[in-house]
């Protein structure tokens, strides 16, 4: 059979089981025909098929990212305030004044991106206050979600606009924080964020903000994402619908799996039902998109003071010592696991604090002998997890999603947030790695983008490699020249492979979403989804991974990137 694309003379590492690295790929109809030496490649050459030379370049499988929320932060980089790149409490004040200052059109002042962690005081712990804000703008509302997605920073008029007063209490999985003498502070925390009014997009605006993020994505390597919806949506233009309208109209570039998450604070079953039915409204034949996924959040961050402890924070609040908040019942939580693996979905959770992970893992655990199946269940973040719990992911089949862009002493929260709020021994033993392989838990990588404002791939394979410095001039901080450099170095036994990390976001990937058949390795009958980059990463120092470019990017067997 003859080729419509042969590529040769390059580094093709397949990622298949025995690492094979070949020399050309065959591609016919969109998918891969053969893989081997390049003295072979002629056989499927004819007039008809374009060869290309790689010249020596490396090619590897199309990247997964295991959980983005689409469309990154493509909203507030066209419409709203973004302040991710501040790099401190005057930058982030001045990036909003700017804004403000420069749009009087806006009624309401939307953006995202600001740290805690940057702030003075009490304001470390808390948030920002409100009177900052004041400042700035007192006659329209302002809501500044931070850099976590979990808590968002009003102004006076935010809080008024919101119906929030001094007397208000928190609501259930939510917490509107006050002063001592109850005065209201400007913050509300997860549940609670709902309060303020969700902005919303027009149908063009949306459109716009898809191919925004799809271009970013393929720019950085990525044929297939886990797309996180927090929950049921009322706009009239759900962001499947954007999906599937440039499916219609062949401009996807990205294999979409979705999510829905699954509120304890809501009708458990009515939730289950909508997340039924939008798999059987995207069960079109030979659709890239497919709905496969319940999410869970058992708690918040641990910069947010959210995440659930096994021990208390090693600060106080109001006065008591404090472990976050467990956001669902146990036995509730177990009961809708079982429901959701009866009507054949993934689960996929949240866990940052030790607590939180626990509870995860003996719910997972009763649900799955509960109920037979293929699981590929997943726990996401894992900042703390105690060492038998990583043993029993292992045991029980659990995959990892970690976040290796924060796998280093981050220096804008390290020290002024979570050893402070942690300790230092706790601090220190932050986000293992190498324990979860170790112990047999699939692991497969995150940006958790915009959470992550940069999803740059090759930033996360040398952070889980070095567990040190990346992108410098981002953090605001001189680069390193020793990977061993102990400033920004957390837990160096917990560093692993460059084979391990492109495997996260290869075949452990795939085989992650039950999708082993058809990505994330380069073998004949898969999908041709890969990418072209220009060094090889493997053989490079490992302080160079984070300068890696994609040159191509190939979905389907079609260029969808070029540089």
């Amino acid at each position: 059979m003859m080729a419509d694309m042969v590529m040769r003379n390059g580094r093709i590492y397949t990622m298949d089981e025995g690492f094979t690295v070949a020399e050309a790929i065959a591609i016919k109809d969109g998918e891969i025909l053969w893989t081997g030496d390049g003295a072979d490649a002629g056989r499927f050459i004819s007039k008809d098929t374009k060869v290309v030379d790689l010249g020596g370049k490396t090619v590897l499988p199309g990247l997964i990212d295991m959980h983005v929320h689409v469309p990154g932060n493509a909203y507030n980089a066209l419409h709203n305030i973004d302040v991710y790149d501040a790099k401190t409490a005057e930058e982030t004040e001045e990036i909003i004044r700017d804004f403000i200052k420069t749009h009087p059109e806006k009624d309401v002042y939307y953006g995202k991106g600001f740290k805690t962690a940057l702030f003075p005081g009490d304001e470390k712990i808390k948030g920002p206050r409100k009177e900052r804000l004041d400042a700035i703008c007192s006659d329209k509302p302002i809501g500044i979600i931070d850099e976590g997605g979990h808590v968002i920073w009003l102004n006076s008029k935010g809080l008024e606009e919101a119906g929030i007063t001094g007397t208000t209490e928190d609501i259930p999985g939510g917490v509107i924080e006050k002063d001592a003498q109850g005065n209201l502070w400007g913050i509300l925390k997860d549940e609670a964020k709902k309060l303020f009014k969700e902005q919303q997009f027009s149908r063009e605006e949306k459109i716009q903000a898809y191919q925004w993020f799809q271009d970013l994505m393929n720019s950085y390597g990525y044929t297939t994402v886990l797309a996180m919806r927090q929950s049921a949506s009322s706009d009239p233009v759900p962001i499947f619908d954007i999906m599937r309208y440039f499916e219609d109209g062949d401009k996807l570039s990205l294999r979409i799996d979705g999510a829905r998450e699954i509120k304890a604070v809501e009708n458990k079953l009515s939730q289950i039902d909508d997340l039924e039915r939008t798999r059987r409204d995207l069960s079109t034949a030979g659709s890239c998109i497919r709905a496969t996924t319940a999410k869970f959040f058992l708690d918040g961050t641990v910069e947010g003071l959210s995440a659930f402890l096994k021990e208390p924070y090693c600060v106080e609040k109001d006065g008591e010592p404090y472990r976050g908040e467990l956001l669902w019942d146990s036995v509730e939580l177990t009961e809708t696991f079982e429901e959701v693996l009866r009507r054949g979905f993934n689960i996929h959770i949240h866990g940052v604090g030790d607590g939180a992970v626990a509870v995860a893992v003996e719910a997972l655990e009763r649900a799955q002998c509960a109920v037979a199946g293929d699981h590929r269940n997943c726990i996401t973040h894992l900042q703390l997890v105690e060492d038998d719990d990583i043993r029993k992911m292992g045991e029980l089949g659990m995959v990892a999603c970690v976040n290796t862009y924060w796998h280093l002493k981050d220096p804008s929260i390290y020290f002024d947030s979570e050893e402070v709020l942690l300790g230092e021994e706790r601090a220190a033993r932050e986000y293992p790695l190498k324990k979860l392989i170790d112990n047999g838990v699939l692991v497969t990588c995150s940006a958790d983008y915009p959470s992550s404002p940069d999803p740059n791939p090759f930033f996360a394979i040398q952070a889980g490699v070095t567990r040190n410095l990346y992108d410098a001039d981002y953090f605001g901080v001189g680069a390193i020249d020793d990977e061993d450099d102990p400033r920004w170095l957390l837990g160096p036994e917990e560093r692993v492979s460059v084979e391990d990390m492109v495997r996260a976001y290869t075949s452990n990937a795939a085989f992650a979403m039950h999708r082993e058949q058809e990505i994330g390795t380069l073998e004949p009958g898969k999908k041709a989804d890969m990418i072209i980059i220009d060094r090889d990463i493997f053989a490079i120092d490992y302080l160079d991974i984070e300068k890696t470019k994609v040159l191509e990017t190939i979905f389907d067997g079609r260029v969808v990137y070029k540089a």
